[in-house]
């Protein structure tokens, strides 16, 4: 009896120290993306699941591919959170910059699928529809694929970017107010980039949400490909047609609202319309644009938290991995907050004025 005891507490406690050595369901640490092994179960003990958080993402290869890196505070600011992160998990980053180059960009992606040389690609889309059978061929390569900011047709395992529909309505209610206070002609002018990616296309559509109702008339779109001085000349011709029956311009960024600022700036001195009567909004609200508010060449935007884009990519990476689902099984549509600012409060507006790192 004594040695069924000593066997049957002996057994026990192995199955007691087992217990403490393990967190969840079977899933092995550095095993490949989408394996099916979930890293954590109902339960987890406190030490092993900060070890197993660890574990799962070690090694593991990240590649940001955005349309433009160096120079560009958007995207060095989602790289910055994301190389600080992935560092600390002891996974592998690295940004590819497709330098706004679409092609490039598509080479650039094909290459790394095909040497299936990232577990995880985290994109930013120049438009809808140029990375969709990239973002297909990822998921048959067992890559997961995260798209940000500007939503692909091909929606990927997830995406994450500010709500541009929403921000659109807002600013324009807030540029339709502006314009009734100072009695502006009930006219506006849309300049955005390409036209046909996401971000252009849900700007337009939010702008005429809340101006069509209203009675306000777009009297102008221009699409600039998010080039400033592309935008610059465009506002400039704009401006010289409308002169002073135009109210606001709706810029569907911050850096290129900038440029249009300048435009509407170089206008009133050469007096083809007086001074505050055109109006700049836009999306974002970078440091470059903080400055040229205080300067006052522009009047508000929507700020979004740019920083919380690439949290949120880090995050989702993490998920995705941890849970072991195949790559392309779940999909998910998340957005980040935005604020409209101005003057008034841009300094007192956590996620205004951002910088690169």
């Amino acid at each position: 009896m004594k040695r069924k005891i000593t066997a049957l507490l002996t057994a026990v406690a192995a199955a007691v120290a087992m217990t403490a050595c393990t967190t969840g369901s079977s899933g092995s640490s550095g095993s490949a993306p989408g394996g099916g092994n979930q890293a954590f179960g109902d339960t987890a003990q406190l030490f092993d699941a900060n070890q197993k958080a660890h574990d799962v993402m070690k090694g593991k290869r990240v590649a940001f591919v955005p349309i433009l890196y160096k120079g560009y505070n958007l995207t060095q600011n989602w790289g910055a959170s994301m190389q600080r992160a992935f560092d600390n998990l002891g996974a592998q980053f690295q940004v590819y910059d497709a330098n706004f180059d679409p092609d490039k960009m598509v080479k650039i992606v094909n290459d790394l699928i095909s040497r299936k040389e990232a577990d995880v690609l985290i994109l930013h889309n120049t438009d809808v529809g140029v990375l969709t059978k990239q973002i297909e061929d990822a998921r048959k390569a067992g890559i997961y694929t995260i798209v940000v900011n500007m939503m692909s047709s091909q929606l990927g395992d997830a995406f994450i970017g500010v709500d541009v529909v929403h921000a659109a309505q807002d600013i324009t209610r807030r540029a339709i107010a502006d314009c009734g206070q100072h009695g502006g002609a009930k006219r506006l002018a849309i300049i955005d980039g390409p036209g046909n990616d996401a971000a252009s296309l849900q700007w337009s559509k939010g702008v005429h949400d809340v101006a069509d109702p209203a009675g306000y008339e777009v009297v102008a779109t221009a699409h600039t490909q998010w080039q400033n001085a592309a935008a610059q000349q465009a506002a400039a011709s704009i401006t010289q047609q409308q002169k002073d029956n135009l109210c606001a311009y709706l810029v569907t960024y911050d850096l290129n609202s900038v440029a249009v600022g300048d435009a509407v700036s170089e206008a009133a001195a050469r007096g083809v319309i007086r001074p505050n009567s055109i109006g700049v909004y836009t999306m974002a609200a970078d440091t470059l644009w903080c400055d040229a508010l205080r300067a006052g060449k522009v009047t508000a935007s929507v700020a979004y938290d740019v920083q919380g884009v690439g949290a949120a990519a880090v995050v989702t990476a993490q998920q995705l991995i941890q849970t072991g689902v195949a790559p392309g099984s779940t999909h998910s549509v998340a957005y980040v907050s935005h604020a409209v600012v101005d003057r008034s409060n841009v300094d007192n507006t956590t996620i205004a004025c951002y910088k690169g790192q």
